[in-house]
């Protein structure tokens, strides 16, 4: 009987693991993006600060992205870094541009390893200079 017991609490406790594991998880860009986008034309810089989050399904995809996050970086600056105006200062423009990263970071991690792995991308926050 108690081996009968014991063998039922592990399966519950392998159960449980596995579901916590299938769970939301967030993997966070760190240190914030901040660099300067644009045409300078007028001689002078504009800067954006952002911090980015990305949703992923358990711990196998946010290991993955973490894996491939300098790269993801790196795709990240150039896109921002590539805005005008227009995206940056107004919510329509911003959420444009989260779609548009969002999609650049799922082709990038597909071609990687072959499967999107991010749910969702999220600005924590997003600051532009002019």
């Amino acid at each position: 009987m108690f081996r009968v017991i014991t063998v039922l609490i592990s399966l519950v406790m392998a159960f449980s693991v596995q579901a916590a594991d299938s769970g939301a998880q967030y993997v966070h860009l760190q240190p914030a993006f901040v660099l300067n986008y644009g045409n300078n034309t007028k001689g002078r810089m504009k800067y954006i600060r952002t911090d980015v989050a990305l949703r992923v399904m358990g711990a196998e995809a946010a290991g993955k992205v973490n894996h491939h996050q300098a790269y993801i970086r790196n795709q990240m600056v150039l896109l921002l870094s590539q805005q005008d105006d227009v995206a940056v200062n107004s919510a329509q423009g911003r959420e444009k541009l989260r779609q548009v990263a969002l999609e650049e970071v799922r082709a990038l991690m597909s071609e990687l390893e072959g499967q999107p792995y991010v749910e969702d991308l999220y600005f924590q926050n997003f600051v532009a200079q002019n």
